[in-house]
């Protein structure tokens, strides 16, 4: 008697546990339910952005510390989660209650991220002067100051040095392909003794595109056009921009530019509009021959998360009455919530700077 006794005991014992095992399954994926579409921040330094849950997952993109995203499921420790539009998945275990990151804000405002394998140190803003280190992908410096186009960083031992402005990023979310990153160190000359023309479009009178909160595409374009310039200088090309401030430069005077410096190149950098706000995408245009448009297109659209809109033939002035090859670029729609407040950042317009370079490299490599 005793023994059944003790054999129930166990029996209910067993059901107890498996009773108490089913209401923690239960009451914890109530949780994860219920914690759906919570805003979170992001408690690391860089965080990635995945396209899928699992670290073999393609990376669209990286977040700070301190940034807030809204998180719309939980599965196997990861959270998919939506940020600016853009939704993606993160290693949950990074995220906190909002306002409770250690740091918050902190990276966007004043730290940079290096974005790519190998970068130079340098005593000064320029290639001309001496190399005092190296930097890889992923490190983070504090960011002193900007100047033209170069930020001067603190280095954990105290010093300064600085690092060209178009191979780091702010810490900011950025719709990014980082696999599609490439060390700068093996394409340090790789525009050398080339000419090549920035043509920031309109200017002046002439604002171009209006963006839905009122951002002027003329401004965008002088922006973007800088970011390039620096880079191609930093590949070792002369760059001859058609403007440096808000002015109206004639459409005759754009192409003269090409004829004038016996440019192997001419590139004409815009932003796109659209009555629907839906309307988004990148493209490439040319009159003669597509190769030069094809190859930053080709660039484009790999270091970018922005649809591939194409390369298309175009009538336009600058193309036509060029006596160099010449593309011009659509670099996205500022009519789109999404891409405006994407091209406005530093982040989006080094990415830009980078392709832009890499499609005129693999062009004149030809």
């Amino acid at each position: 008697m005793a023994r059944q006794t003790k054999g129930g005991i166990v029996i209910i014992k067993q059901i107890t546990a498996l009773l108490l095992t089913f209401l923690f399954i239960f009451t914890g994926t109530f949780a994860v339910a219920a914690d759906s579409h919570s805003t979170k921040q992001v408690d690391a330094s860089s965080l990635y952005l995945r396209e899928a849950p699992g670290s073999e997952s393609e990376v669209l993109g990286a977040l700070s510390r301190g940034t807030e995203v809204t998180v719309q499921e939980e599965k196997y420790g990861w959270a998919n989660v939506d940020y600016n539009g853009q939704s993606g998945w993160v290693a949950g275990h990074y995220l906190v209650s909002a306002g409770n990151s250690a740091s918050s804000g902190q990276t966007a405002s004043g730290d940079i991220i290096v974005q790519a394998d190998t970068v130079y140190l340098r005593q000064g803003p320029g290639t001309e002067t001496p190399i005092v280190g190296f930097a890889g992908q992923g490190d983070t410096y504090q960011k002193l100051e900007e100047q033209n186009g170069w930020v001067k960083v603190q280095l954990g031992n105290g010093s300064e040095a600085w690092i060209a402005g178009f191979l780091t990023s702010s810490g900011r979310a950025t719709a990014v392909k980082a696999s599609h990153s490439a060390s700068p160190s093996d394409d340090i000359s790789s525009l050398k003794n080339s000419t090549i023309v920035v043509d920031a479009g309109h200017g002046g009178y002439e604002p171009g595109a209006i963006g839905r909160d009122g951002t002027l595409e003329k401004n965008l374009t002088l922006q973007t056009a800088q970011t390039v310039a620096g880079a191609l200088r930093y590949a070792g090309a002369e760059v001859i921009m058609t403007r440096t401030s808000d002015r109206y430069v004639s459409l005759f005077e754009r192409t003269g530019s090409s004829a004038r410096h016996n440019a192997d190149a001419f590139v004409s950098l815009h932003y796109n509009s659209h009555k629907y706000e839906s309307a988004r995408g990148i493209s490439s245009y040319y009159y003669g021959s597509p190769s030069l448009a094809a190859s930053i297109q080709n660039r484009l659209t790999a270091r970018t998360s922005y649809q591939d809109d194409g390369t298309l033939h175009g009538n336009f002035q600058v193309l036509r009455g060029n006596k160099a090859p010449a593309a011009l670029l659509e670099l996205g729609y500022i009519s789109n919530g999404y891409e405006l407040d994407l091209a406005k950042t530093r982040d989006h317009q080094n990415q830009v700077a980078q392709a832009v370079t890499e499609g005129l490299r693999n062009y004149l490599s030809k």
